[in-house]
């Protein structure tokens, strides 16, 4: 799914849905992520890693469509975690407290591995 602001896409890796988002997270973009979230959400899948190494920057809406997907991810038994943020966006999640209720990884790798054992 693109607009001019944000790219999504999807792709399994191992027992987890990864999807990757790409450009400017915000009040323009926000719907169309969280809808493309909804939808992986919706399936229950037991982990989606939210890789944002391509994310160049996030909003407040953008910060809402994640705790969104969060709890969705949750309320089925499933859980959510984050890959590969840019140091501007990782800033934007720790000052907003995100490292304390989702799991902050280096890369998709990382994230991967970590929701296997759990």
């Amino acid at each position: 799914m693109n607009t001019e602001e944000i790219a999504v896409s999807e792709r399994s890796e191992g027992q987890a849905v990864v999807v990757s988002l790409q450009g400017r997270l915000d009040a323009v973009s926000s719907s169309a992520a969280a809808e493309a979230l909804a939808a992986v959400t919706g399936r229950h899948p037991r982990t989606v890693v939210l890789d944002l190494g391509g994310l160049t920057y996030t909003s407040s809406s953008g910060l809402r469509v994640m705790l969104t997907a969060l709890k969705e991810m949750r309320k089925g038994g499933g859980d959510l975690s984050i890959a590969g943020p840019q140091p501007r966006v990782r800033d934007v999640l720790v000052t907003a407290g995100f490292d304390r209720i989702i799991p902050i990884h280096p890369d998709v790798a990382a994230a991967v591995q970590a929701a296997e054992k759990r």
